[in-house]
């Protein structure tokens, strides 16, 4: 990219987002980039300090959701920073949504120990009433018992432990909500909040979690920051070197827009400034930190963002008083059974707000020694918090001494030495992080995230740009979200300055790189839809980013209706995505999609198939096509449990029955409403264990227990055919959104590859760039220019478009979106991509000698006879994953595939088989079916394993939706950019790709319909204003 000598960046503040910033601007060639930095010390928010030998971390402590999708993650993980237990597949795979699954210790203000067992019915209660504060921001927030979160846990506690714990005693009911009010406080530490009363209700489900096992540094969180410093020019901080004020939008006589005002009286001028402080500075000072003021709607977003204190206090001890396995210390108030989160008298009682210890263990201590002391880490929030801060060491001490004291009942234990944070008194912090207060919207964090000028204004554009956590839309209060704003925002100027850069001028001083002409008139005081006019079929550049089915199939339409300058752009050395046909042996073997599900007159890729000839003529016969299956291929079964035996019918056929039945029903909740349960899983192991008590209560207890173990194997299968790790990630009352089609589902005889293979045929040689990864899609442009879009290859190349169709699977989309789209996505388009479930389905092939199951068997399932409790998944990966392989399916017919049959395993556990050797797996599966064959001498000819997670492109098998997924994200999904009614250039960028489709999601036919309807959008669009325009012949 080219970038002008003189640009001149500010960036005020040196923490994470004003780093991240900053790195990614100076390697993008810019080289007049300065950060202010108001005290001693880079990092912010993120600091390292000690207590004797042990490292505490006054601020950020973990890395929330460390994955691949973390950048966070990825940075450490390059850096070297991390134990090797983190770096884990098995590990980035958790995804427990925020709440960790600590093992806790109980003790009350009584100096009682409490059984923790006794205690998880208030544990169970809050994280399942936290998990029901998750709102689709679609609904209807009135009807919720409250604005607030706190008022909505207070009164559905209340409520629920009331129908729920009428089996206890008195005194045990009193005692679990007690407990409750312990971890409501400890609620308000993670949103750093006073109360939960001040958390809006509706805005607490704009937060996102990622999967991921939270983690620390071993040798401390400011090793990423010296990471990052070491990487940047030696100069480019200055060091206290506060702001007094922005002085932007200067319409004076000067060169530049921007004047920074120091404290010290140097004057900065600036083209741009990048403003990194805290959400509690900003509240503070925005008045005198900016001329002129703020915009009002910025303003108003700055105040009804919540912003408060979470302070730590580290307490070392010579000996331990809690359990050598305990990670979590709650302390109960016994009159606390009122459930509050907040104290009476602050100056008093404060320490009562501080019931929540974690337990440090060696890594989060130090990188070297193992065995220094015993350290626990108090948390406490709130202005209970903020008085704590004006405590002396000796008073605090003493508190805790007591506090320690009262709730073991142990007079002599006394702490070796203690460290505090002191968050609230920092004049540069005046906190901790964001949260949405009553009131806050997604539209105020998109206030927070806008430049100024605003776009209205003439004036030059981008002058002061925002980031840090409190901008950023879906990560707010967490370090990655911190990183990824400064990236955002750096980004935001390479791309300004990318619009208008002489093609002269080298991208990055690289002498092969491609950079289309970006020559054009000023166009902006010209509506867009008259260049549109303008236009002809003839000249508009389509571009197709993926040539999967969908991608094809669009392009494949546009060309036939007369459109010329289309261009597909593919990231890897094929067509067809994930379409993809294998050998083993002789035999042809699909590694991607399998079937034509529905082959019938309303399927296109039946007719498609038809048409190129690819079927056998059982497929295509009248009776094949009228057999209405409703998605259950009647195929005739073998049942192997894991003792080694064939199951009878009666042990297997009525569990089959009734998880059809009840499945059926997990499907009319779409249409009619009112789901009794969160999730499929749930509904239908409720469901089942209620029907199994009524309709076999006089089956002996063992056949009754296969029953229910044949019920988890049948989970197991619909985890497959969902894509999903669990049931219990499937939204009930969005299952119902998936639509069959009649027909028996059948494959193609020579590979599914000789669809794609027909249709490349048929398009223009070169109309396809394979090994051409597309970095970014540059939408929106109002800059001078010809085209609207900019498509940002990885090797420079920049494409010049009128259209981009975006075909790329879900998982990419929700592991890369921030990055591929600048602007970034619309934020209702961005919930949907999250909500939408996107999961892996893996297949091992496995061929024999000789067959082990009957001649006309068509499916075998592997029944494990100790799963009677209903299960879908396995409590170790490690060491079980192989419990998650529900069976197999046979290739048919004999006569073409000898004796192959197909493993078919969802969800974690199959993305944990891509990690091991062909070995292994072979071994694995050798093992598995000599046990439930009882035949030690069966050994696999060969095998041959499918790795769709692993794969860099796809991040997965296919769509499902989600627990909070309704019609309308779906609706989403489809939605062009920019939306209906703005005044922008329409049609700019369109989506494509099974995830897109209404209710075909997960299929072929779906991907190759939505294909068909981005073309169609766009030919009815030429159509509408070109009249010579020819009509689609597909």
């Amino acid at each position: 990219m080219a970038v002008r000598a003189d640009v001149q960046i500010v960036i005020i503040g040196s923490g994470i987002s004003g780093l991240s910033a900053a790195s990614k601007l100076v390697n993008a060639g810019f080289q007049n980039v300065r950060i202010l930095e108001a005290t001693s010390r880079s990092g912010g928010r993120i600091k390292t300090s000690k207590l004797g030998n042990n490292i505490a971390e006054i601020g950020a402590s973990y890395i929330h959701g460390p994955s691949e999708e973390n950048p966070l993650f990825c940075l450490a993980q390059d850096y070297g920073l991390l134990d090797p237990e983190a770096a884990r597949p098995e590990n980035q795979a958790v995804d427990f949504e925020e709440r960790l699954p600590w093992v806790p210790n109980f003790f009350s203000s009584s100096g009682q120990r409490l059984n923790a067992e006794e205690m998880s019915p208030a544990l169970e209660l809050f994280n399942e009433l936290m998990d029901d504060t998750v709102q689709n921001e679609n609904e209807n927030v009135k009807e919720s018992p409250g604005p607030s979160v706190g008022h909505f846990l207070k009164s559905e506690a209340r409520k629920r432990a009331a129908e729920r714990w009428q089996d206890k005693d008195k005194t045990t009911q009193e005692q679990l909500l007690c407990a409750f009010s312990a971890m409501l406080k400890g609620e308000c530490c993670s949103s750093a909040t006073h109360t939960m009363e001040n958390i809006d209700l509706a805005g607490f489900s704009i937060y996102k979690s990622l999967p991921g096992l939270d983690c620390t540094f071993p040798g401390g969180f400011e090793g990423l920051v010296k990471n990052l410093m070491l990487e940047l020019p030696a100069d480019l901080v200055s060091y206290n070197r506060p702001v007094r004020c922005v002085r932007w939008n200067n319409t004076q006589s000067r060169v530049k827009a921007v004047t920074v005002e120091c404290d010290d009286g140097e004057r900065i001028a600036a083209d741009h400034v990048i403003v990194t402080v805290p959400l509690g500075y900003l509240k503070r000072n925005h008045s005198t930190l900016f001329s002129p003021p703020l915009p009002a709607h910025k303003l108003n977003s700055i105040h009804k963002l919540g912003y408060g204190t979470c302070n730590k206090v580290f307490v070392e001890f010579v000996s331990p008083w809690w359990d050598d396995g305990c990670e979590i210390i709650y302390l109960v108030w016994n009159d606390e059974k009122d459930i509050v989160d907040q104290v009476s008298d602050i100056k008093k009682s404060w320490i009562r707000k501080m019931s929540m210890f974690t337990v440090l263990k060696p890594s989060e201590r130090s990188a070297t020694c193992q065995t220094n002391g015993h350290v626990l880490c108090g948390w406490i929030a709130g202005h209970e918090a903020e008085h704590m801060e004006t405590l002396t060491e000796q008073q605090l001490k003493q508190s805790l001494t007591g506090l320690f004291r009262t709730f073991t009942g142990d007079s002599s234990i006394t702490p070796k030495r203690i460290l505090r944070t002191q968050w609230f008194s920092d004049p540069w912090t005046s906190g901790s992080y964001c949260y949405p207060a009553i009131g806050c919207t997604a539209k105020d964090l998109e206030n927070m995230m806008e430049p100024l000028p605003t776009r209205e204004l003439q004036s030059q554009p981008l002058q002061v740009l925002f980031a840090g956590e409190a901008t950023h839309p879906l990560f707010y209060s967490t370090v990655h979200g911190a990183l990824l704003t400064g990236r955002r925002e750096a980004d935001r100027l390479i791309n300004h300055y990318s619009s208008f850069s002489s093609r002269s001028q080298p991208y990055r001083k690289g002498k092969n790189k491609r950079v289309s002409p970006l020559s054009g008139g000023n166009r902006f005081n010209q509506p867009a839809i008259a260049t549109l006019m303008n236009h002809t079929v003839m000249d508009s550049n389509i571009v197709i980013v993926g040539c999967g089915i969908s991608g094809l199939s669009a392009a494949h339409k546009l060309i036939q209706s007369g459109f010329h300058n289309v261009r597909i752009l593919e990231s890897t050395a094929r067509s067809g995505g994930r379409i993809k046909t294998g050998r083993l042996g002789d035999n042809v073997v699909e590694i991607g999609a399998n079937w034509i599900h529905g082959p019938s007159e309303e399927n296109p890729v039946f007719r498609l198939a038809r048409q190129y000839g690819l079927l056998d003529p059982e497929a295509l016969t009248p009776e094949n096509q009228a057999i209405d299956i409703g998605g259950n291929p009647p195929w005739v079964p073998n049942v192997f449990s894991s003792s080694g035996r064939r199951l009878t019918p009666e042990e297997f056929e009525p569990a089959k029955e009734m998880f059809g039945k009840v499945l059926n029903e997990s499907s009319e909740f779409e249409s009619k409403g009112g789901e009794p349960s969160p999730t499929v899983g749930d509904f239908i192991r409720s469901e089942v264990q209620q029907q199994a008590a009524e309709e076999w209560k006089d089956v002996d207890t063992k056949t009754r227990s296969m029953r229910l173990c044949v019920i988890s194997n049948m989970l197991k299968v619909n985890c497959c055919v969902n894509g999903t790790h669990s049931m219990d990630e499937v939204g009930l009352g969005a299952y119902g959104l998936y639509k069959t089609l009649p027909g028996l589902d059948c494959t193609f005889p020579r590979g599914y590859e000789g669809l794609i293979e027909n249709l490349m045929s048929e398009l223009p040689k070169g109309l396809v760039t394979y090994n051409r990864p597309v970095k970014c899609v540059h939408w929106n442009h109002t800059e001078k220019r010809e085209k609207a879009l900019m498509v940002e290859c990885d090797d420079g190349e920049r494409i010049a478009a009128d259209h981009v169709i975006v075909t790329v699977p879900l998982g990419y989309l929700k592991k890369h979106h921030s990055a591929l789209f600048c602007p970034p996505l619309p934020l209702h388009k961005m919930h949907s991509i999250q909500r939408l479930g996107f999961g892996t389905n893996n297949k091992i092939f496995v061929e024999f000698d000789s067959p082990w199951w009957d001649a006309d068997c068509e499916v075998i399932h592997f029944v494990w006879d100790d799963e009677d409790e209903i299960v879908d998944q396995v409590p170790d990966i490690q060491t079980s994953w192989m419990k998650k392989l529900f069976g197999f399916t046979v290739l048919k017919p004999t006569e073409r595939y000898g004796y192959a049959l197909c493993g078919w395993i969802a969800g974690h556990e199959s993305e944990y088989m891509e990690t091991l050797s062909e070995q292994e797996v072979t071994h694995g599966i050798t093992q598995l079916v000599r046990r439930f064959t009882g035949n030690p001498t069966l050994t696999p000819k060969r095998t041959l394993r499918s790795q769709w997670f692993h794969d860099p492109w796809t991040c997965g098998s296919y769509t499902f939706p989600g627990k909070l997924c309704s019609a309308q994200d779906l609706e989403n999904m489809m939605e062009p950019l920019p939306k209906k009614g703005s005044q922008a250039q329409p049609l700019q960028v369109l989506f494509a790709g099974e995830a897109t489709h209404h209710c075909f999601y997960s299929t072929v036919h779906g991907a190759v319909l939505t294909g068909w309807r981005e073309a169609d959008r766009l030919i009815s669009h030429y159509s509408n204003i070109s009249p010579s325009l020819p009509k689609s012949n597909l």
